[in-house]
């Protein structure tokens, strides 16, 4: 490192590190667009497990988890295609994945509390097949 420094000298060393950091946004934020709409369509299919009942309980906690992981959903393929496209920064991207990737959960959890669940149905599933 000091030898580049010396060489290009401190802000040319600096510039060509952020620049390098920046090229690697892309990839980062794509792979993690990809793994939002993994988990978000895991979301989808653990929402499709719930029974009438569970729903019918708290109905629009159940509604809101729905149009969330939707929302999630929506926001990996988004985010793919901003990327491929190059339509919005990548930051850009990786901010409205920080900001609204916990939602599903936060709201999951609220639907839990109202219904009385410990756990979700696919974790129940998992969990008796591995038991």
């Amino acid at each position: 490192m000091s030898s580049l420094i010396r060489r290009f000298g401190t802000v040319e060393y600096f510039m060509m590190v952020s620049f390098y950091l920046v090229g690697m946004l892309a990839p980062f934020a794509a792979a993690l667009s990809f793994a939002v709409v993994l988990a978000g369509v895991l979301c989808l299919y653990e929402f499709f497990l719930y029974d009438a009942d569970e729903k019918a309980a708290a109905p629009v906690r159940s509604r809101i988890y729905l149009g969330s992981v939707l929302l999630l959903v929506l926001l990996g393929v988004g985010g793919l295609v901003a990327i491929a496209t190059n339509a919005v920064s990548q930051m850009t991207v990786l901010g409205l994945i920080g900001i609204f990737g916990a939602f599903p959960a936060f709201v999951q959890y609220l639907f839990h509390r109202q219904i009385d669940a410990e756990t979700g149905p696919l974790a129940r599933r998992v969990s008796d097949r591995w038991s």
